[in-house]
């Protein structure tokens, strides 16, 4: 799969709250970072799932609009309004960066 391919596959399994097709897009080793103080919020595939699980359980009109992506080597930047999180009705709006690593998503930064 090319980087876009997989990008496109995660935001597909996300907005469908796919756990069976999200997870293995993820290296065994992802980070989640929040990019304002570099602070660790997920560390390993466990957690990442159990986040996501969670996520998808307490947001049943959970979904995700890109406004722009840009590729950039081995990185995706993706900004998205992100609608329905926990059940909130307020739209969220947030930047990803993703870094793919071996063809798996190794590491996202959020920029909330």
């Amino acid at each position: 799969m090319t980087i876009e391919e997989i990008i496109d596959a995660q935001m597909s399994a996300f907005d469908n709250r796919n756990i069976n097709n999200m997870m293995p897009l993820f290296s065994d080793n992802i980070r989640i970072i929040n990019f304002n103080d570099n602070s660790i919020a997920i560390d390993g595939i466990k957690e990442c799932e159990k986040m996501f699980i969670t996520l998808f359980e307490n947001s049943p009109n959970l979904r995700a609009e890109i406004i722009k992506t840009i590729h950039f080597d081995n990185k995706v930047i993706v900004h998205e309004y992100i609608y329905g999180r926990n059940g909130s009705n307020e739209r969220t709006e947030q930047v990803v960066i993703f870094e793919i690593k071996d063809q798996k998503i190794s590491r996202m930064d959020l920029i909330k």
